[in-house]
């Protein structure tokens, strides 16, 4: 399903799916700031977030889970949550939001395995390492599933300048693989480019199974009524151009009779003349 027309528009609709993830991320990060003033600062960031000497060394294997709903500062979590709050909602009304929330941290899971091996390919290569958090990989997935349901959509980048959405994930999935290249040259940063592309291969990857997908769970209708709702609206179809087709055949047979008299119709033309009269007068039954 793919919507035509262009829009621009600011914010989104605050979905129940897209409500829950907003608090959860907003009271960890509460935790986080209480917990950095009582105790040490680097504690959550060192057990939850996404790191070598945790994930690998540490065997904490809940990290490429739980690093999504860390943040480092103020502006960290208010861009995050900006871009949930613009694109989420309206991604969630066509998945539902069990599976929204679903495709939400498999995405984000996707991008912290994406994460956890450049890691592990940075610590051997350079000797180097770092802790990451943030929602971004699975903002990113949400940024390409909006894109692939409303290619056309303008948005407005940096508030200002309208683009179209399909290229403006074109362009950042351009940006992200370069400067994933640099991270791997060992140039790192404080961005976590991978997780930024990690992001777009597994929501681009959950997307396409979604909509390919027999089982989605698309507006809140389940397969099963989906399957009795098609087969419906099919057989009504074909009860149409039936009417159509008996009304033609009627017609046509009616004038014959009227120039010539009954009896000038065949035995084919009165079987003709029969079919079209039961299917015209079965087409006014009402198909639920």
């Amino acid at each position: 399903m793919y919507q035509k027309n262009v829009s621009i528009r600011f914010g989104g609709p605050l979905t129940p799916g897209v409500k829950k993830i907003l608090i959860i991320n907003a009271s960890v990060f509460l935790v986080q700031q209480i917990s950095g003033i009582i105790a040490n600062q680097g504690f959550p960031k060192t057990v939850f977030g996404l790191s070598h000497e945790g994930f690998i060394n540490g065997f904490m294997l809940w990290q490429p889970v739980t690093y999504m709903f860390l943040h480092g500062g103020w502006m960290h979590i208010i861009f995050n949550l900006l871009g949930l709050w613009m694109f989420a909602g309206e991604v969630e009304l066509f998945l539902g939001e069990k599976t929204f929330i679903r495709f939400y941290i498999l995405s984000g899971l996707g991008a912290g395995l994406f994460i956890a091996l450049m890691n592990y390919y940075v610590y051997l290569s350079y000797g180097l390492s770092g802790v990451t958090i943030g929602a971004s990989g699975a903002l990113y997935a949400v940024l390409i599933a909006y894109a692939i349901l409303w290619p056309e959509r303008e948005v407005f980048l940096y508030f200002l300048f309208p683009i179209k959405i399909k290229y403006l994930l074109l362009a950042y999935g351009i940006f992200e693989f370069f400067s994933t290249i640099s991270t791997a040259a060992g140039k790192a940063g404080n961005i976590s480019h991978i997780g930024h592309l990690g992001g777009l291969v597994a929501g681009f990857i959950l997307m396409k199974f979604y909509m390919n997908s027999p089982v989605k769970e698309k507006t809140g209708i389940s397969f099963m009524e989906s399957l009795k709702k098609k087969y419906r609206l099919k057989k009504k179809r074909r009860e149409i151009e039936e009417r159509i087709e008996a009304k033609s055949i009627i017609d046509n047979l009616l004038m014959k009779i009227a120039r010539e008299g009954m009896s000038s119709l065949t035995a084919d033309e009165k079987k003709k003349l029969e079919w079209a009269r039961n299917h015209y007068s079965a087409g006014n039954d009402t198909v639920h």
